[in-house]
């Protein structure tokens, strides 16, 4: 009796740690199966490359509604999953998240979207999203998650000074309510400095070919909006050697399998001055 009552009080316990951290994952059940079936008809194993199981895995979120400011709901910061609402960021992180993860349960792809989004892995408040493209490359490559692919297209440089954030508190919703926030931000935009980033023009786009970039390959869409680097991510993908991107489209509503070559949807794009690369490991 005395075992069986210890075995009930440690399963009291672990549903109470358990409940916990559900209430601090915001997400519907709907979501929950249709990632785990998706992990399930594309398993780890399966794939030679990341990058092919992110195409794969890619190719299933298309239709998926397009919706913006979905992290920026709420006050705190619980982990938002969605695969009905969807930018293209949180699509590309989602994605990632599903093609490196060796395990296909729910859990283990929100501790690896987790991951991803939150600087060094771990989400603490607002201030530890990544919420500029170049932090979260630069924490992922250093946790191997990513790393940047160079080429000898990558004949371009910008100089990369993030501030847009604390330009323009008043078009983040956590910034314009809570202002003391802004300063955190203000502290990790300095902490970045100015650097210095290569990437392959867009008038360049054409000339690529599939033994430089791969099918899954992360493309980051660099933009010439002062404060910024990226404006845009999605996934690449090849149809009749052709470059065109999978992504999370504000104009369609939806994810796409864009049928417009990539560089045309650059060629298209006044703020857009070329791509980085980045290959999931």
């Amino acid at each position: 009796m005395i075992f069986t009552r210890g075995c009930i009080l440690i399963l009291f316990a672990i549903s109470g740690i358990l409940q916990a951290v559900a209430q601090n994952i915001v997400y519907e059940k709907e979501d929950s199966i249709f990632i785990e079936e998706i992990a399930g008809r594309h398993p780890y194993e399966k794939f030679q490359t990341r990058g092919d199981r992110a195409t794969s895995i890619a190719k299933e979120f298309i239709g998926k509604e397009y919706v913006a400011g979905t992290l920026d709901r709420y006050a705190s910061e619980p982990l938002f999953i969605s695969c009905t609402e969807l930018d293209c960021t949180t699509a590309v992180e989602l994605i990632l998240a599903m093609a490196v993860s060796s395990e296909s349960r729910f859990n283990d792809i929100c501790r690896t979207l987790e991951k991803i989004r939150y600087r060094n892995g771990s989400r603490n408040n607002y201030c530890s999203r990544l919420h500029y493209i170049s932090w979260w490359i630069e924490d992922s490559a250093k946790r191997n998650i990513i790393r940047e692919v160079q080429t000898e297209k990558h004949i371009a440089e910008q100089l990369v000074e993030l501030n847009f954030m604390t330009r323009h508190p008043n078009s983040y919703p956590q910034l314009k309510s809570n202002p003391t926030l802004a300063d955190s931000i203000a502290e990790y935009e300095k902490e970045f400095g100015c650097r210095a980033i290569k990437f392959i023009p867009k008038h360049m786009v054409k000339e690529l070919r599939q033994s430089e970039i791969k099918n899954g390959d992360i493309i980051a869409i660099v933009t010439n909006i002062k404060g910024l680097d990226v404006s845009h991510l999605g996934f690449a993908y090849w149809n009749n050697g052709v470059l065109h991107m999978i992504h999370a489209s504000s104009s369609k509503k939806s994810v796409i399998c864009d049928p417009q070559p990539l560089h045309n949807y650059l060629e298209n794009s006044s703020s857009s001055s070329g791509i980085r690369v980045f290959r999931a490991l």
